[in-house]
């Protein structure tokens, strides 16, 4: 699956998501594009191996990485992530999930005050006519553009993607006004911070049936169903998961039942199917 989709009414998901020391690592483990140690991990970012630890643990137990135990060559275990990219899910025209949202844009915004508090001085900066960068313009947008304006959003989130791996409407006589802000800005940091992976907000027209009310289907199961269902999606015996995770076979087996029963399925090519199809689940985007 190539993106993560977080339903916004998981509060444990967004509590990861939110969690900047988590998603450097995920960002980190994402441009590596190899498997990692704990250990180095820790090295990269400054952070202590004990919380590095227990970041892996939580965004193991959201299927964000994958562990791979140490064999052969391998003499420790090992994270990759599982997914290229992470998106949160709106239904549109549901006043909780907007009020969820907007509750969650107060600590957006106060992450972004902090951050603003580390900018440098634009006086000691060396390139100050480089160094800080900016768009403001009040601007009328019809609901066209604003859907093109979205596209266009996601298409330079994926350029700036690309630049992190390498280092107005029409006013009309009788409609006459603006109705929106837009500003880009780009400041010199006074100290360096961890990077933090781009998460894209998207809006759904209507329920997605994946076996229940959740967008996301992993916010049914407990940690150790969620880290089984994740070995069963990618192909793994019941031997082979319960050596993974250290469990015995008949262990795996009833923990298998239980996330069949949780999320509505009988056999491991549905369960599959429940995954594969997250992704088509919320195609139609507002």
């Amino acid at each position: 699956m190539e993106e993560a989709i977080f339903d916004i009414r998981n509060s444990a998901a967004m509590e990861m998501l939110f969690d900047e020391d988590a998603m450097a690592i995920w960002e980190l483990l994402r441009r590596r594009g190899r498997p990692t140690s704990a250990t180095e991990i820790a090295r990269v970012t400054h952070l202590e191996l004990r919380d590095v630890q227990t970041r892996l643990d939580t965004l193991q137990s959201h299927a964000m990485v994958e562990r791979l135990p140490a064999r052969a060559r391998r003499r420790i275990p090992t994270f990759r992530v599982l997914h290229k990219r992470i998106g949160i899910v709106l239904r549109s025209k549901d006043q909780q999930d907007y009020a969820l949202w907007d509750s969650y844009g107060v600590r957006i915004r106060e992450a972004a005050e902090r951050l603003a508090k580390n900018q440098r001085p634009l006086g000691g900066s060396t390139e100050e006519e480089r160094a800080r960068a900016f768009y403001v313009m009040p601007m009328r947008l019809s609901q066209h553009e604003m859907t093109e304006l979205r596209h266009r959003l996601d298409e330079l989130a994926a350029f700036l993607r690309m630049l992190q791996e390498r280092h107005s409407g029409e006013r009309g006589a009788d409609d006459f006004g603006c109705n929106y802000r837009f500003e880009l800005q780009l400041q010199p940091l006074a100290t360096p911070v961890l990077p933090q992976p781009v998460v894209l907000m998207r809006l759904i027209d209507r329920e997605p049936m994946l076996g229940g009310e959740r967008v996301d289907p992993m916010a049914k199961l407990s940690q150790r169903e969620r880290q089984v269902a994740q070995a069963a999606v990618r192909g793994r015996s019941r031997t082979e998961i319960a050596t993974e995770l250290e469990l015995k076979p008949g262990t795996i087996a009833t923990l298998t039942k239980r996330i069949y029963r949780k999320l509505g399925v009988t056999n491991r090519i549905e369960l599959a199917r429940v995954f594969a199809n997250l992704p088509d689940a919320i195609s139609s985007v507002a």
